[in-house]
């Protein structure tokens, strides 16, 4: 399965991405560059939805990780939502859910 990435800008700082596909290490750099492009244009408040993300290796928490980072350095959040329960199961064994911001929809997120 290909990886895709939707982008809908919420507001002048925050941007929904929607990532279908798997995340791994050959999807990784293709997100890390669109992170990085929204992060120079000053939109620093990013949700990912990911409930279409079938697979989730360790290139892809790589990607997500460096993103958080570097929206949180400006001042921002990364939050992470719909993730199906492989993905999570994932996030709980390395401990990540405790580190990121993840809601079960992208309402419940933009609530929040």
């Amino acid at each position: 399965m290909d990886f895709h990435i939707s982008e809908k800008q919420i507001s002048e700082t925050s941007t929904l991405l929607t990532l279908t596909g798997m995340l791994n290490a050959a999807s990784a750099p293709t997100l890390k560059t669109h992170i990085k492009k929204l992060i120079d244009a000053n939109r620093i408040e990013l949700i990912l939805d990911i409930s279409a993300v079938s697979f989730l290796d360790s290139s892809g928490l790589a990607v997500l990780v460096s993103g958080l980072k570097a929206t949180r350095e400006r001042g921002g959040w990364l939050k992470l939502a719909g993730a199906n329960s492989q993905v999570v199961s994932i996030f709980k064994m390395t401990m990540l859910d405790r580190v990121f911001e993840m809601y079960s929809s992208v309402e419940e997120a933009q609530n929040q």
